[in-house]
């Protein structure tokens, strides 16, 4: 019964568990564009904070398991931004 428990618990832990995705974002010109991406990002459902670098036209999202990288970027497209999935 023990390790049934525990097992339930760690599926629970699983599904809860947050993804961390890596956005190449392009047009990105000066500290206003980030905050703009930035506020693009954390408007997106599930967005639980977004980490969006300048010099390196990249962005971190991390979010809820189970939300779509190509959602986010449709977000940063709608700003007026490039936006495509990194590594």
């Amino acid at each position: 019964m023990k390790k049934i428990l525990l097992a339930l618990i760690a599926v629970a832990a699983m599904g809860n568990a947050d993804q961390l995705t890596h956005l190449k974002i392009e047009g990105m010109m000066c500290p206003a564009c980030v905050k703009n991406v930035k506020g693009s990002l954390n408007d997106v459902a599930g967005v639980k904070d977004a980490t969006v670098y300048l010099k390196e036209g990249k962005a971190q999202v991390t979010s809820a398991n189970g939300v779509k990288a190509e959602v986010m970027c449709d977000a940063v497209k709608k700003a007026g931004y490039g936006c495509s999935v990194g590594k």
